[in-house]
């Protein structure tokens, strides 16, 4: 067995840093129960305590009632006469089994009267005058101390929000061990009642070392006990019937002694009266709690704080956020359970922070994780991207992953860079015109779009994947390149085969290392023979074309080293005239490859693809061009829902660019060109290009598409070698569509781009 030392040494700098954490918050929830935790979360649970007084206490006994001396009383008889009222007030309450009279009594000249009412009623209870426990500190006149039934102070204890959560049910033995008024009161009524000893816990008054041994209660609603007017009593309008067998309260309804809040779910105050009644209703209820011992309270703030730790090591993914959250509820329905099962409270002091601590640590220690994972692979990825050379966008170069960014940012920056590079790759194999074909460990595993487009097209021009099967494994061997010529649905095919690199055994933990893959493609030979005489006859075409500004390049050249002409033209002029003729020439060649590439096109290489979205790109390819001209694209404006056709999607956009680019070259500043899309019947749309510009005369119309044809414009205009809208026609066409052209001088233009859907 290793000792301590040993596996300490073992242990990683994380897990050391967790096990001191998770020692931390487990300190932390132990000293819930300390004053000094208690009150870090006393506010919350107060409302949960009255929560659960409000859901889950025993009904009202019905043996209270209260009788209010209110402002009512005080304009009919004032204050001087509440001693001789009073034992007015005791004889309307011969009935009731105690009378408690909760307000101060002055000696005066019916004190005497009040004694003799008192002596007969003989169920009347008095407060010990302020805080004074001797007789001889008693304001109460004597001659009532000695008739009253009982004598109880009125000691109660006090929470957050101002509210009263309990009292106090005798004082300490230093004090006299004097009794609580509503136990005195229950005693004298001979009212059945709950122990509250079995009850009561020294409880903290603040975070100070000093405590009193009090009872928590849970009063119901004040609404639920009877209150009735003094003047109403004595008036004879309440019947003597609603006093029977009860207790009786009597107290000022104004005053210092009217203020006292029971409840943290309102702002609403009970006079002293109707406080005592509550109380009293509680306790003949059995309507106490008591918090649990600290010998119980511990081991359940150490069990929820472990349960939270546990939740984030061993729950998974987005699991944990979610037990996490439930663990959260259930912490805060323990206390709520408990109080109304048992009658224990277990305040949840510092709990509440322990379990977001526990969270937050947690789930940033994830986080951390997964961003060093996400570096990591970040690392691996760039490492790769070195070994090729690559532009960064806008000629930038990529920050640093050691960069000190923040890490979101620089995580999402990552992220798109990757997506990027798949996006690109995905696309550049998309648009090989080739069926290409991944192999690992002997079998065909991944294909791109024109491999799976060939396999699904039946007849003679499609293939089955176990016919390209059987050919990797007939001819792809060894580990050097090769092709070979070989027949596949009746068509000639060159089948190269190129070996790379072995998987990464990271990402496939059941290859070797070292075990060779390879690539496949399949090539049409008889299309490229095709392609090839294409190009033959363009670049003769090229030729022909370029031999005009290149002989005139050479005469200048000539002319410029025989210097026979004395009035031969300054460097400058002579380096702009090269210039122009060169630029023509690089124009001409330019124009005539696109113009090749766009005749080549087939449409058994068509994809589906959105003529809207089509149209959208080619508007963010020119809107610069367009703002520094101060001309407003608009559109596309489109009201089908359906704009799907077949065809080459880079083809396509460099047509729409050529023809918006040609309106922005013929449109004044302050103008618009607006592209709008609609239905042209049902195998059809119709893309309409209209511009502002100077328009096109009518018998030019004629003529737009010819090679090498230009409409006379501005002087200001760069002209072009009239290739554009030869290409935008050999594109349009072989997908099918037709393009018309509607103008008139100085009224703009109106191109109609015609095309099928798919």
């Amino acid at each position: 067995m290793l000792p301590l030392r040993a596996i300490v040494r073992r242990l990683s700098r994380t897990a050391k840093a967790r096990i001191l954490f998770i020692g931390f918050v487990l300190v932390l929830a132990a000293l819930s129960g300390h004053p000094l935790g208690a009150s870090m979360s006393g506010a919350l649970d107060k409302v949960l305590f009255d929560l659960s007084t409000r859901w889950f206490s025993h009904p009202g006994t019905q043996q209270v009632a209260v009788v209010l001396i209110d402002g009512k009383t005080l304009r009919e008889y004032g204050t001087d006469g509440l001693t001789a009222r009073t034992g007015e007030l005791l004889e309307r309450l011969d009935r009731a089994a105690s009378v408690t009279l909760d307000y101060a009594l002055a000696s005066d000249t019916h004190t005497g009267e009040l004694a003799a009412v008192m002596a007969r009623n003989g169920n009347v209870v008095l407060p010990v005058s302020g805080n004074a426990l001797e007789q001889s500190a008693d304001a109460l006149p004597t001659l009532l101390r000695a008739q009253a039934a009982g004598r109880g102070q009125r000691h109660f204890t006090v929470g957050h929000y101002g509210a009263v959560n309990g009292f106090v049910p005798y004082l300490p033995p230093a004090q006299g061990a004097t009794p609580n008024i509503v136990l005195e009161a229950i005693r004298v009524a001979g009212a059945q009642h709950a122990r509250p000893q079995a009850h009561q816990r020294a409880y903290a008054l603040s975070v100070a070392a000093t405590r009193k041994d009090a009872v928590l209660v849970m009063m119901s609603d004040p609404a639920h006990v009877p209150q009735y007017s003094f003047s109403d009593v004595i008036d004879g309008r309440v019947p003597a019937d609603a006093f029977a067998s009860k207790m009786v309260f009597v107290g000022d309804a104004v005053g210092e002694d009217a203020g006292f809040r029971i409840s943290s779910l309102h702002m609403d105050a009970v006079s002293r009266a109707q406080l005592d009644a509550l109380v009293a209703d509680a306790v003949v209820s059995g309507n106490m709690a008591s918090e649990l011992p600290v010998y119980m309270a511990i081991p359940i703030y150490l069990a929820i704080a472990l349960g939270m730790v546990l939740i984030c090591l061993l729950v998974r993914g987005g699991w944990m956020h979610a037990a996490a959250y439930a663990w959260g509820v259930l912490m805060l329905l323990l206390p709520m359970l408990l109080l109304g099962s048992l009658h224990r409270w277990l305040g949840l002091g510092l709990l509440p922070l322990v379990c977001v601590l526990i969270y937050a640590h947690f789930a940033w220690e994830r986080l951390r994780r997964t961003q060093n994972l996400l570096q990591r692979e970040i690392g691996k990825l760039r490492a790769i991207r070195a070994t090729v050379g690559v532009a960064a966008a806008g000629g930038a170069a990529p920050p640093p992953m050691q960069a000190r960014r923040d890490p979101l940012e620089q995580i999402r920056h990552a992220m798109r860079e990757i997506r990027a590079w798949q996006s690109t790759f995905v696309s550049m194999i998309n648009q090989l015109p080739y069926p290409v074909f991944v192999v690992d460990n002997g079998q065909v595993s991944v294909w791109n779009a024109k491999a799976a487009e060939m396999m699904a097209a039946p007849g003679e021009d499609g293939m089955s994947l176990p016919e390209v099967q059987r050919l990797v494994a007939t001819h792809c061997s060894g580990e050097e390149s090769a092709s070979e010529e070989v027949t596949l649905g009746g068509r000639e095919h060159m089948l190269l085969y190129v070996p790379y690199a072995s998987a990464d055994s990271s990402l496939h933990p059941g290859v070797a290392e070292g075990r060779a893959s390879f690539l496949a493609c399949l090539i049409d030979i008889a299309g490229i023979k095709e392609g090839v005489t294409h190009d033959r006859q363009a670049l003769r075409h090229i030729a022909h074309d370029l031999r005009s500004p290149l002989s005139t390049i050479l005469s200048l050249i000539e002319e410029r080293a025989e210097g026979h002409r004395r009035d031969a033209p300054p460097d400058r002029a002579f380096l702009d005239d090269l210039r122009r003729q060169a630029d023509y020439s690089l124009r001409v060649a330019k124009d005539f490859l696109q113009l090749s590439r766009a005749e080549q096109l087939r449409r058994d290489a068509f994809a589906p693809v959105a003529l809207l979205d089509m149209a959208a790109e080619a508007i963010d390819q020119l809107w610069p061009a367009a703002e520094n001209k101060s001309i407003e694209l608009i559109g596309p404006e489109c009201g089908l829902d359906d704009t799907l056709l077949r065809g080459n999607a880079d083809m396509l956009i460099r047509a729409l660019v050529n023809v918006i680019d040609n309106a922005l070259k013929y449109s004044p500043p302050h103008t618009t060109i607006t592209l709008r899309i609609v239905d042209d019947g049902d195998s059809g749309m119709l893309l309409h290009i209209v511009d502002q510009g100077i328009g096109i005369a009518e018998e030019d119309l004629a003529h737009l598409f010819d090679p090498f044809f230009q409409v006379a414009g501005k002087p200001e205009v760069d002209m072009g070698v009239g290739l554009g809208l030869p290409f935008v026609k050999t594109v349009i066409e072989r997908h099918g569509g037709s393009i018309t052209v509607a103008s008139q001088p100085g009224q703009g233009t109106d191109v109609r781009i015609a095309l099928p859907r798919a």
